[in-house]
């Protein structure tokens, strides 16, 4: 591991930079210190004049398994419980805001995505420019069953409203192929030819000047502003704090005393289990 960060590897390939997270034993779960640590790498690519595209990918079997929490990674301060509402609404904002850091790096980033990119990982994959998944990926947020909505909520501006509520109301997941028909992401390769599929398309992007990049990007992601997605990020945190207070997210909370959190995940999913040609 690049030795100022313990989740994540860096690496440069002429004007790629390419961070890979490397927790494949947790399925790259989403903890604090690495958020931390992800944002900190997104930042100091898009400084590094030299580096014109940003690969995000991950180890293992899962792109990220969503937010999430390894001992090793905790620092004073991570996991604080927010017994007050503004105490929650804070910390959710706070993570939108993170999250935004990787949306306004001024140079491309690619997400190549494979295995499981739920939850959390979502957040980060929407939040990168353009979405590369393999075609049996599976992408999707299923805590909206039990536990409150995306607190970022980038899927609007994907694959539009209908969409965003198809999945959204169920929490069903797509796969990499399914994701590419209602444009979650931008293409698809089998899962062994992912790598250099991404790679093949950032070296092809990175071809054109680095200010030429940025210029185009900027204009993009201020016409997606002026669609207001600030606000609407905004509005996203505060209702997912409604949403950890509804009472099936209490009942949730309750389960996962109970039984642990993959059992609970497992009882509350049974229900959604459907055969091949599902509705």
């Amino acid at each position: 591991m690049t030795a100022e960060f313990s989740t994540l590897t860096v690496e440069r390939l002429g004007h790629v930079s390419r961070i890979t997270l490397n927790r494949p034993d947790h399925h790259n779960p989403l903890t604090p210190r690495s958020i931390r640590e992800i944002l900190a790498a997104v930042e100091r690519a898009g400084t590094d004049e030299q580096v014109r595209v940003l690969i995000i990918r991950s180890t293992g079997r899962s792109f990220s398994s969503g937010y999430g929490y390894v001992a090793a990674d905790v620092e004073e301060g991570d996991f604080a419980q927010h017994g007050a509402i503004e105490g929650d609404v804070t910390a959710m904002i706070a993570l939108g805001s993170g999250w935004a850091r990787v949306w306004d790096c001024p140079i491309p980033v690619i997400a190549q995505v494979h295995g499981n990119c739920l939850a959390g990982g979502t957040d980060l994959a929407l939040h990168c420019d353009l979405v590369v998944a393999a075609e049996d990926a599976r992408i999707g947020y299923p805590p909206v069953r039990s536990m409150g909505v995306p607190p970022t909520n980038m899927w609007l501006y994907n694959v539009g409203p209908q969409w965003t509520k198809r999945l959204l109301f169920t929490g069903d997941t797509v796969s990499g192929a399914e994701a590419k028909d209602i444009g979650l992401v931008v293409a698809t390769a089998p899962p062994d030819e992912l790598d250099q599929f991404v790679l093949d398309l950032a070296s092809r992007v990175a071809l054109i000047g680095r200010d030429l990049l940025i210029a185009n990007k900027r204009v993009v992601n201020m016409g997606v502003e002026l669609m207001g997605r600030a606000q609407l990020q905004r509005f996203a945190a505060l209702n997912d704090v409604i949403g950890h207070r509804a009472p099936e997210a209490l009942a949730f909370s309750d389960r996962i005393g109970e039984l642990g959190l993959r059992n609970a995940v497992r009882e509350r999913d049974r229900a959604f289990d459907l055969p091949e040609g599902r509705p």
